[in-house]
């Protein structure tokens, strides 16, 4: 109990430096950028997520299925093949790159070297997300870790280092030369690293597998950055830059609620699938309510006692972008509840449909917000976002329960369902009394300290 604890709270920890960082680094970087330096990192940033996703085909998303698929004694072999296999994504990517790299530079409103830094980071991000995946699925928490304290403090270090050295003008490229040295550095370092110990690069069986599981898995990614910022895009194009400013910071605070879930989820799914291959269902469903009880209580919290910390995280102009934030959040708490219909379907490799229901409510998602932005604005966006998680929810739970599960799927409505409608009653509490901070706080005081005394009792977070 105390190890998968250990392992519970390092790799906790691990995903939570990684993901957290750019939003408590945001209020630094954009002052020392200034608007134009941080809007042309931002863009940079985008379309380099977008590269990463695309170009290695989401190979690091099949590590855990291949620890299903395959002995222990294939792993390794595994791992360095298939990281080959993305590996010449970037090399193919890099030849297409030049040879068509004025109507890239003209389209992206780029310069053109930036492309190349793109990639490399691209490279960066992706190797050092694979050998993350491989410690987390092989409960190396202690490794994990390491990567991500490194990765953090020496990207921040070295990016304050080149932008404090370089003109107002030109420091956000010291913001890009600072991620790219770090990430695309290291990354090779830990490539080179899995290369050797698996000693295998092409075996046809092994990118069969994968390929069969991480294309869906990329269409998938692609459409759930879709669902997250097609709503930022319409609102540029319908209503103006001020209405996505205001937008734009209430979405990035509440961001901090999705970081704290996807760096949950990326704890528990590894006991999830350990405890399936193995048949362990009362584990699997006890373990389910450990964190839906968690998640719930923080969730609540967060947005009971968000309207004050946002007044001091924000500037003056920005707050009436504050009533947006419970629909975020519970956009994010419906996506949670996601995970349990999501990752019974990725262990049973139903990646295709994971990624056609994920495609259709962007698609929807892209109506909702034409219709609800003109309708009221930017909490049309906000609310079309909500409901496209929901109907995200809805199918993935129809599917795993009456499709796939057929009587065997272990997380029935009456396992969530009572969770689900406590985060409802505060989220409608927090817009019923928005001036009563003393009962908000007070009901987030009772919360937390409840939870901190379950945990005692279970003796480990989930």
């Amino acid at each position: 109990m105390k190890n998968k604890n250990r392992i519970t709270l390092l790799n906790f920890l691990s995903n939570l430096l990684l993901r957290g960082i750019s939003i408590f680094s945001a209020p630094i970087f954009s002052r020392l950028l200034g608007t134009s330096g941080f809007g042309v990192v931002s863009v940079y940033n985008i379309w380099t997520r977008i590269l990463g996703v695309a170009v290695p085909m989401q190979s690091n998303l099949t590590l855990v299925n291949a620890r299903v698929e395959y002995p222990e004694d294939q792993q390794d072999a595994y791992q360095s093949s298939v990281l080959t296999m993305s590996m010449l994504g970037f090399a193919a990517a890099a030849v297409l790159g030049t040879l068509f790299l004025k109507p890239i530079s003209g389209f992206l409103n780029l310069p053109g070297f930036l492309i190349y830094l793109m990639l490399l980071q691209a490279f960066g991000n992706f190797a050092t997300s694979f050998a993350g995946s491989k410690y987390t699925y092989e409960f190396k928490a202690g490794r994990n870790l390491l990567l991500s304290v490194g990765i953090t403090l020496a990207s921040l270090t070295l990016s304050l280092i080149l932008v404090l050295s370089l003109p107002q003008e030109d420091r956000y490229l010291g913001r890009i030369w600072g991620n790219v040295i770090v990430y695309a550095g290291l990354g090779a370092i830990l490539a080179v690293g899995v290369l050797r110990r698996g000693r295998t690069y092409f075996r046809p069986d092994y990118w069969k597998f994968c390929l069969t599981l991480a294309l869906p898995m990329v269409f998938y990614s692609l459409s759930d950055m879709m669902l997250a910022q097609s709503d930022q895009i319409m609102l540029q194009t319908m209503l103006d830059s001020t209405s996505v400013g205001l937008y734009s910071l209430a979405y990035t605070f509440s961001n901090v609620l999705f970081t704290i879930f996807h760096s949950l989820n990326n704890t528990w799914a590894p006991f999830f699938f350990e405890d399936m291959k193995h048949g362990e269902t009362e584990k699997v469903r006890s373990s389910a309510v450990n964190f839906l009880e968690l998640f719930t209580i923080l969730a609540m919290g967060f947005v009971l006692l968000a309207p004050e910390v946002f007044s001091i995280y924000a500037g003056r102009d920005f707050w009436s972008g504050m009533s947006l934030i419970p629909l975020f959040s519970a956009g994010y708490y419906l996506n949670f509840l996601c995970t349990f219909p999501v990752n019974y379907d990725y262990y049973h490799k139903q990646n295709k449909a994971v990624a056609v229901i994920t495609i259709s409510c962007a698609l929807v998602n892209l109506g909702l917000n034409y219709l609800l932005i003109r309708a009221f604005g930017v909490v049309g966006a906000a609310l079309a976002t909500t409901l496209s998680h929901l109907l995200q929810l809805i199918l993935h739970h129809l599917y795993a329960s009456c499709i796939l599960g057929k009587g065997e799927y272990p997380y029935p409505v009456k396992l969530w369902g009572g969770y689900g409608l406590a985060f409802l009653a505060v989220f409608a509490l927090s817009y019923l009394i928005p001036d009563y901070w003393l009962a908000r706080w007070g009901l987030g005081a009772v919360l937390g300290l409840w939870e901190l005394t379950r945990i005692r009792k279970r003796r480990g977070l989930l």
